[in-house]
């Protein structure tokens, strides 16, 4: 009975001590499995020192040698003495430009950005490594310099989440070579320097937050870079310019890239007209000064310019800026019309006395202008004339028009002979006085229409030479 009872107790009261050793051999294969995927999960981020000296691989090898059991640290400069400076090189290549949507001012950037500098503790003995020169090396293996970027002052600071496709070649003098496209946002501000063109201004900042210019200075690499013209569309980069500061706390690379685009080809439009208005001013010297065509030309070309010279302004204020410059010119077009609206009137004046309330000092022009050889071909060259009566055919009789002539003398009164223009040129090549009174008031006036379209001429090709080579 006593060793039912014993049997039976040891029955209802187990040894548990056999179950947990399955237990915890289970757990600790598992912890030890998730170790090692962690472990090789994140190889994949840096170079693995317990990889140790696996297979045959040189490169393999010499990273080994670098980067494991030397003590290297990436947080640290890449520099045997502290006090010493790293000195960096940099440059950029814009890739491409893209108008932010939504946004005027905004534009987004891509650039690839290259970089050279020289660390110390990673150089190796050619002969002792294959003859490896150069070796690819991951950017999370080595020191890098932390980069920022920003536009303008009130920007914020984008950082190197930016930045893609990062390539890094380490020399076998210690020679780092690293390159990344970064695509940055960039604010800009217009700059109108072409009429047919819109212009902006864009600044961007590279900077490093962590160092100062006692730890890094920054230089640009003396090759010059190129930067690309197609495949920037909608705009075209026509200056890119790069700088190095290094006389502030954080040392930068600055980069001013202007570009521009076409804003549209109703300017041309407005330039056309522009010229068709030039064109009226310089016809109205050529019409006589006493047609009624030239007044009502005259009249015409003022109120168009009075009215399109109001409309540009406007448009160039409001919508399209560089339109200024088209408005600029179409008022120094106004101008002159307007000169020639005050010759017309002064003319109708001093025509009704019939050339004898003629200013002395005028009269005096008149005679020096006739008796030059060298300009007196121009000055005499003839109007438009197209108030010209036409001879049409007649069926009266030779007698009976005779009658009619000597009838309309014999009822008038004696007139003086008639000057003409061609005494005038004759009296003018026989280097006799001229006087003014004698020579109509068209012919009178000719030189100076002469004089005045030269003027204009002078002053449009001035303008049209400041629109396109500004």
């Amino acid at each position: 009975m006593q060793k039912h009872t014993v049997g039976f107790g040891s029955a209802k009261m187990p040894n548990f001590t056999g179950w947990w050793q399955p237990v915890t051999l289970i757990i600790t294969v598992w912890i030890i499995c998730c170790v090692n995927v962690s472990g090789i999960s994140g190889s994949t981020n840096g170079f693995g020192c317990d990889n140790g000296y696996q297979g045959n691989n040189s490169e393999l090898i010499l990273k080994n040698a670098l980067l494991c059991g030397t003590g290297y640290d990436i947080r640290k400069r890449p520099v045997k003495n502290q006090q010493d400076r790293v000195a960096m090189y940099i440059g950029a290549e814009v890739l491409s430009v893209e108008l932010v949507q939504n946004s005027n001012l905004k534009l987004e950037i891509t650039v690839e950005l290259s970089m050279q500098w020289y660390d110390a503790y990673l150089h190796w003995n050619k002969k002792e490594h294959a003859n490896i020169n150069t070796l690819s090396i991951s950017e999370q293996d080595i020191w890098l310099p932390k980069l920022a970027a920003k536009s303008l002052f009130r920007s914020r600071v984008q950082g190197a989440s930016h930045c893609f496709q990062v390539k890094c070649h380490l020399s076998f003098n210690g020679e780092v070579m690293y390159s990344m496209l970064c695509t940055y946002g960039v604010d800009c501000f217009d700059n109108s320097r072409h009429w047919a063109f819109e212009t902006k201004s864009c600044p961007l900042r590279i900077f490093t937050p962590d160092y100062d210019i006692n730890q890094l200075s920054l230089f640009h690499f003396q090759r010059r870079l190129s930067y690309a013209v197609s495949g920037v569309l909608p705009y075209k980069i026509t200056s890119f310019q790069m700088a190095i500061v290094n006389n502030t706390v954080h040392p930068e690379f600055r980069m001013d890239i202007i570009v521009e685009r076409l804003i549209g080809p109703h300017l041309v439009i407005f330039l056309l007209f522009i010229l068709i208005l030039f064109a009226i001013n310089l016809t109205i010297t050529w019409l006589r000064i006493d047609s009624s065509i030239r007044a009502v030309i005259t009249f015409a070309s003022l109120a168009l310019h009075s009215a399109y010279t109001c409309i540009l302004y406007w448009y160039a204020s409001t919508r399209m800026e560089p339109a200024l410059k088209l408005a600029h010119m179409l008022l120094g077009s106004l101008f002159w019309t307007v000169a020639l609206v005050g010759l017309l009137a002064y003319s109708e004046r001093m025509s009704k006395r019939d050339c004898n309330g003629v200013p002395h000092f005028l009269r005096n022009i008149y005679r020096t202008l006739a008796r030059n050889a060298t300009f007196k071909p121009f000055l005499q060259l003839g109007y438009i004339n197209l108030e010209a009566p036409l001879i049409k055919p007649t069926t009266e009789s030779t007698e009976a028009r005779m009658s009619n002539h000597v009838t309309e003398d014999q009822s008038m009164p004696p007139l003086p002979p008639p000057s003409t223009r061609d005494t005038a040129i004759e009296q003018a090549d026989s280097d006799e006085e001229v006087d003014p009174s004698d020579v109509k008031w068209s012919v009178f006036f000719q030189p100076f229409d002469r004089i005045v379209f030269c003027g204009i001429a002078t002053t449009y090709v001035f303008m049209l030479m400041v629109l396109f080579l500004a």
